[in-house]
């Protein structure tokens, strides 16, 4: 990658800022989605072992142990081989496994070296997990977004709504939220959208892709090797984009052999694994979760999948405990613009409509379509690269005189989801079940009584919001930017910048006031989460009773 210019530049600071000023982890909520996957990373680094602990039979039932697990307690999500083929978890004697795909722990094991050899002693779960949130997640993110704005104005979108589909995407969607955790959602997402850039890249001369060249096609396959190994998932999502590249013949035979090549290392690497813990290179932890609700949660249809239905699609797509639309509105933005690129067969855009139409199939007929404690669906993260370059693609084929409408529609959307999905963002990165609205139940309520997680200003006795002061600086300005990127692309939009300001209040006030009631249960949400909040409570914080 070429030396960034200064516009880069001040991405690049407003993104870190944004994603990494506030430290959002409370170890005491033991979220699995992080933790197992680090402890089968030191499962493999100090016992050679892919098995994070055992379970035995005890008078009375059985009980966990082993090296990690009893050194760093319990955590949910794992895989239980039985040592009898006969018997089924959990009832039964075995080991213990991550019931994730490996990816994440692969890339944890050098750095938990590092950090061992720094130390001098076992670092804590907290600082192994900051230290992997920054090296894997929030900085690769940034980097992503500020390559994602490059292809987009390769391809002939431009600069004002090239940056708008970045900060959109960057600040405003599940990779806001999920670039800031180490978890296989937004490894995933880097991994496939970097396959994407890799095989569409516009050629310097024209923007349509060039063909791919050898070197590239080796990052391409490992690109999107990595992402199934991160997220199983992933794996459809990988097929369509090789098919597409190779659909639209920017593939020769040695790029071919060159990406099957990229693809062997994290392949073979995720087949290892399967095969020492679950007997086969295609057998995964599916099939030996060791919690029976996640037995029972993944019991309809095959391998989960069903026909949707209207709760599934209302939920995943616009209720506020879930909905994509209701927490990244600018997303929809992206199914409008699919049909415009498929109908002019562009090899960029159909590639990323197919991949956007993938992930929302995938969602709303999933038997786990629910995702547990989220914002937004998280299992549906890597579809935000996608919608943002279809977004800019298709300004790209816009006529002139109507692009500073249609970036008036995404300038709106993208700030009112800054403003909820970045808001919530900084106070947790998954609200119970429980919870209707998060805005309204628990966000406005942590905030207004001072929660804010760990920050630098916060360690220096700072109080309060005012700890807080440079990621709300850092989202208000990518809001600010977002508004007016309509006067950016054309100093005389007038008209389309009050657009642009009105969708994102009416956005904004659709967010903020949905409800269905106050009730007891979303008192206890908020009251929970606070009760795990570190330090307890934070500096200048008024207590939630």
């Amino acid at each position: 990658m070429r030396v960034l210019d200064s516009t880069e530049r001040k991405l690049l600071a407003l993104l870190l800022v944004a994603s990494g000023w506030l430290f959002v982890y409370f170890d005491r909520l033991n979220n699995p989605n992080e933790l197992v996957r680090v402890y089968m990373a030191r499962a493999m680094l100090e016992h050679g072992t892919y098995a994070i602990g055992e379970r035995r039979a005890v008078p009375g039932g059985f009980r966990d142990s082993g090296p990690v697990y009893s050194d760093w307690g319990y955590v949910n999500d794992k895989a239980l081989v039985c040592d009898d083929p006969r018997a089924r978890p959990p009832a039964c004697s075995g080991k213990l496994y991550a019931a994730k795909a490996p990816g994440a722990s692969f890339l944890a094991v050098p750095v938990l070296g590092a950090l061992k050899l720094a130390f001098g002693h076992e670092p804590s779960r907290t600082a192994d997990v900051f230290m992997l949130r920054w090296i894997f997640c929030i900085v690769p993110t940034a980097l992503f977004w500020i390559a994602m704005r490059r292809f987009l104005l390769g391809s002939g979108t431009p600069p004002a709504a090239a940056l708008a589909c970045a900060l959109a995407g960057a600040l405003g969607s599940l990779s806001f939220t999920y670039g800031q955790m180490f978890a296989g959602h937004q490894l995933a997402a880097l991994g496939l959208g970097t396959a994407f850039l890799t095989a569409f890249w516009p050629a310097k001369s024209t923007s349509s892709p060039a063909p791919t060249s050898p070197r590239a096609a080796l990052l391409f396959g490992f690109a999107a090797a990595f992402a199934v190994c991160c997220e199983y998932p992933s794996a459809p999502a990988a097929l369509l984009l090789a098919g597409a590249w190779l659909w639209f013949g920017l593939a020769s035979p040695r790029a071919l052999a060159m990406a099957a090549l990229g693809a062997a290392l994290p392949l073979l690497a995720m087949a290892h694994f399967h095969w020492s813990a679950f007997g086969a290179p295609w057998a995964t932890p599916y099939s030996h979760l060791e919690n029976p609700e996640f037995v029972r949660d993944l019991a309809p249809g095959f391998l989960g999948i069903s026909p949707p239905t209207w709760e599934r699609f209302q939920g995943s797509l616009f209720a506020p405990y879930l909905g994509l639309f209701f927490w990244a509105p600018w997303i929809a933005l992206a199914l409008g613009a699919a049909p415009l690129l498929l109908r002019k067969r562009h090899p960029a855009g159909a590639a990323a409509a197919l991949v956007v139409g993938y992930y929302v199939i995938f969602q709303i007929t999933h038997a786990l379509w629910r995702s547990g404690w989220v914002v937004g669906p998280r299992y549906m993260t890597p579809v935000v690269p996608f919608a943002a370059a279809l977004i800019g693609v298709a300004l790209a084929q816009v006529r002139p005189s109507a692009r500073p409408w249609a970036v008036a529609l995404l300038g709106g959307a993208g700030a009112a989801a800054i403003a909820a999905t970045g808001l919530a963002s900084t106070v947790c990165q998954a609200f119970p079940l429980e919870v209707y609205n998060p805005l309204v139940e628990v966000v406005a309520p942590l905030l207004s009584h001072g929660y804010v997680p760990r920050n630098l200003l916060q360690q220096g006795g700072v109080p309060g919001l005012w700890s807080a002061l440079p990621v709300l600086a850092a989202l208000a300005t990518g809001m600010a930017l977002l508004l007016t990127a309509p006067l950016r692309l054309d100093p005389g939009a007038r008209g389309p910048h009050r657009l642009a300001l009105a969708v994102a209040v009416l956005l904004a006030i659709a967010q903020w006031t949905a409800t269905a009631g106050d009730s007891e249960a979303h008192s206890v949400a908020v009251r929970f989460l606070a009760s795990v909040w570190e330090p307890d409570p934070p500096p200048g914080a008024r207590p939630i009773r």
